[in-house]
């Protein structure tokens, strides 16, 4: 799960430069921070989706998902192809 967390910090750094490091952390949400708008959320969901190999559909787009790094890092490693 390391590798989908970094990849989503690596998004983040990617799509905000100016964010001040250490500024998300694993409990960071991504709903109610400023790490990401609601079009990055779902260009994220894109890019893990397609570098992990997980099929995304509009029912992982529940809010729950986006409750944090951490969270979204498990969603996202519990649906990768073994």
């Amino acid at each position: 799960m390391a590798d989908v967390k970094a990849a989503i910090f690596a998004f983040i750094a990617a799509r905000n430069p100016g964010l001040p490091p250490g500024s998300v952390t694993g409990s960071t949400s991504l709903v109610t921070s400023d790490a990401l708008d609601s079009i990055g959320i779902l260009d994220l969901m894109m890019h893990l989706g397609d570098r992990f190999g997980v099929e995304i559909d509009e029912d992982s787009f529940d809010l729950s998902n986006f409750e944090s790094v951490d969270t979204l890092a498990h969603f996202i490693d519990d649906r990768r192809p073994a």
